[in-house]
């Protein structure tokens, strides 16, 4: 793991390659168990308790380029594109030559209960939350697939990547304000487990054998008490440490945190029965963070010997092409160590705007408006939905719709079977995934599936 560092604080995509937001298709849903983290004005009509992890799983991926353009299959064996089986124009071909943004997120129930009491319906519940994105400029994946090679330019300004993990306790209740007026708030406590950066401003490589010059300016930041970090003398003034990645270790944590924070989701819902009109803001908060790794980009050029040497492509692993991604990184990345760093983060704030119109008993169509925030990968999206009744148990949901990401069509299907509800759904219906569920398109799929106790 100890080459491992540098990938991870520049890839970000490659420490949580799910995103799993609460699906959008289940908008309209009226029985789908998880509604309240969409809008907290929303509940199901019955008590439940969410099984751990079983309670509700997902996963998804945004982006302008695929995580499985990253593996390939060479001889019948899983490859990274660093493997010399790769050719380069294969890999760049796969990238846009601007930025390429990404974004994931990961969200595990751990725990939750739902009931009524006092007026009020009341959900608790305990989760895992991982979310990840990113701007990676075109001349990164050209550096890391043709740098090995030490000769070339590269501009690689303007690389942003963020990756946060925290344990979330949340209390929601909804009550009528009005008869046909709902009102529900979500209150949330955060424990932040890992959270890391990279922002640079300015970032030039240029490469002639060993000879590396290196203009940046940025920082580096990581909070995860679980690094064992290592330090090296400048190559220009021994009295300045550098942060030597390729030295330093991840290991397993020695706590669980290394942040804290609150955050809140507040929404409505009109019903008027034959016509809803709901809208929520979600995760409204932020995350202080104590960082123990941290280095800012010496301003200048820096001229020096690389040391990075590639191991020798026969019988190529993908843990040796990992560490040679590392130790390029490393060589690459000279950032100055200081004390440790506070700082706050915001958490991605999401807002929604909804529709519904009960056409027949069984039968409605609804239309969402969905704008996802962060200061890296914004995210829009606007889609349209249908909602049917085959039987009074079962709920099916189609969605069609258009983002920031292109066309997208979901389907969602919700029972209800006596002291069991089951559901299961996606957003995007296009696409594939390739071996260990990696996608393997840009119109990557997303999913929810869960199991509850319902009474």
């Amino acid at each position: 793991m100890k080459k491992y560092l540098p990938v991870i604080l520049a890839l970000m995509c490659l420490n949580s390659v799910m995103e799993a937001q609460t699906l959008q298709t289940a908008y309209f849903s009226d029985d789908f168990t998880y509604s309240y983290r969409l809008n907290p004005a929303f509940h199901p009509s019955y008590s439940f308790v969410g099984l751990p992890v079983a309670g509700a799983v997902s996963g998804s991926y945004k982006g302008d380029f695929s995580l499985r353009d990253l593996y390939y299959k060479s001889g019948g064996e899983s490859v990274t594109f660093m493997n010399e089986s790769v050719s380069a124009s294969d890999f760049l071909g796969n990238f846009r030559k601007g930025m390429n943004k990404f974004s994931t997120e990961s969200y595990t129930n751990l725990l939750a209960v739902g009931f009524r009491a006092g007026g009020l319906y009341n959900i608790v519940d305990v989760n895992v939350r991982n979310y990840t994105s990113g701007k990676l400029p075109y001349d990164l994946a050209r550096f890391l697939k043709e740098g090995a090679s030490g000769e070339g330019s590269y501009d690689l300004s303007g690389l942003k990547a963020h990756t946060t993990s925290f344990f979330e306790l949340g209390i929601t209740s909804s009550w009528k304000a009005t008869r046909k007026l709902t009102v529900g708030m979500r209150f949330k406590g955060v424990i932040g487990f890992v959270n890391s950066y990279i922002d640079m401003d300015k970032w030039t490589i240029s490469a002639s054998g060993n000879k590396w010059s290196v203009s940046s300016e940025g920082v580096v930041a990581a909070a995860y008490d679980g690094l064992s970090i290592a330090g090296t003398p400048s190559y220009q003034d021994p009295s300045v440490e550098l942060i030597d990645f390729r030295h330093t270790k991840v290991g397993k944590p020695k706590g669980l945190m290394n942040g804290y924070g609150v955050g809140a989701d507040v929404g409505i819902l009109y019903d008027d029965s034959s016509w809803q009109i709901s809208a929520s803001v979600s995760d409204i908060g932020c995350v202080f963070w104590f960082h123990n790794l941290y280095g800012h980009a010496p301003s200048g050029s820096k001229t020096y010997t690389a040391s990075y040497t590639p191991h020798h492509h026969s019988g190529e692993t993908i843990d040796n092409e990992f560490s040679d991604m590392g130790a390029l990184l490393g060589d690459a990345m000279p950032f100055i160590m200081e004390d440790e760093n506070q700082s706050l983060g915001l958490l991605p704030l999401t807002a929604r705007f909804g529709v519904k119109y009960l056409y027949l008993s069984d039968l409605s169509f609804g239309g969402l408006a969905t704008f996802r925030y962060n200061d890296i990968c914004p995210f829009w999206e606007a889609r349209g939905s249908v909602n049917y009744r085959p039987v009074k148990q079962v709920e099916l949901v189609g969605s069609l719709g258009l983002g920031s990401l292109g066309i997208c069509a979901g389907l969602f299907a919700n029972a209800h079977l006596g002291f069991v509800n089951v559901f299961a759904g996606t957003d995007n219906l296009v696409g594939t995934s390739g071996s260990a569920f990696i996608p393997s398109t840009k119109g990557s799929p997303n999913f929810v599936a869960g199991l509850n106790i319902a009474w």
